[in-house]
């Protein structure tokens, strides 16, 4: 594999990742018999173009999703601050459309150790976890549809229907990543007209997101920076705290 031109490599890495979904640099060093650094180009270019998610060790497919038990495992201490800051920026009787997935579910478990505020309010999710954590806690609504296992979540057009019918005081949004050129994105497409559809009825939208998720790429953009009110993090690296402020985007981390 030694000689290939910069193009002729990406297109390599594509296809090796269409046939194992993920890989590592050591792996494609061999395998293109390149130095790390070109790996490491290469990745950056692939990923500019949207076409794949770099992770810690190596790259995945954009459009791919890591399995729900993964994201489980991963980050859970940051998760876990962000999602206090997030319940901070709550106030009694809100109407509060939270999101699915694994950040929404640590927002969920918050929720409960705060059951004075909890209980004032009505919540709306289409998360299957958030449904299950919240259960008993409050006004609980869940928005019906087809189950998506990677997120635990009920999407579809059913879904959809569903939640253009209704009003939220706030959107608490989580997202697969934050790229500061196209915004937040998702892995999957569906996922994303939903939150979108959300978002377009909330008053105001609170993103969720650990820093870990920032300068990455996904699949589809569903909302620029600016289309959120707030950033709830656990820590707001310098350059994404940069970017937001200058969005017009209030940033709250676990140090604010």
């Amino acid at each position: 594999m030694t000689g290939l031109l910069a193009e002729e490599r990406l297109s390599r890495i594509l296809d090796l990742l269409a046939q194992q979904g993920t890989v590592r640099t050591t792996a494609l060093m061999g395998s293109l018999g390149v130095s790390g650094a070109t790996v490491r180009r290469d990745l950056d270019v692939l990923a500019g173009r949207g076409l794949i998610r770099k992770v810690h060790g190596g790259a995945t497919l954009a459009s791919q999703d890591q399995r729900y038990a993964d994201r489980q495992q991963t980050g859970q201490a940051g998760k876990a601050r962000l999602a206090q800051v997030a319940v901070g920026l709550l106030r009694p009787g809100q109407t509060v459309y939270l999101d699915a997935g694994t950040t929404a579910r640590h927002v969920a478990q918050a929720l409960r150790r705060t059951p004075a505020l909890t209980r004032t309010l009505r919540v709306v999710t289409h998360g299957l976890d958030v449904a299950y954590e919240l259960n008993g806690e409050c006004p609980l609504y869940v928005v019906g549809g087809e189950v998506y296992g990677s997120t635990y979540s009920l999407t579809g057009p059913d879904a959809l229907a569903t939640v253009a019918r209704y009003s939220y005081d706030v959107f608490l949004v989580g997202c697969t990543s934050i790229d500061p050129d196209r915004g937040l994105t998702n892995s999957n497409l569906v996922e994303a007209q939903q939150k979108s559809a959300i978002l377009r009825r909330a008053r105001q939208t609170v993103l969720i997101a650990d820093s870990s998720k920032w300068r990455h790429s996904g699949f589809v953009t569903f909302a620029a920076l600016g289309e959120v009110g707030s950033w709830a993090t656990d820590e707001a690296l310098p350059e994404a705290r940069a970017a937001f402020e200058t969005a017009g985007v209030r940033v709250v981390d676990s140090r604010s």
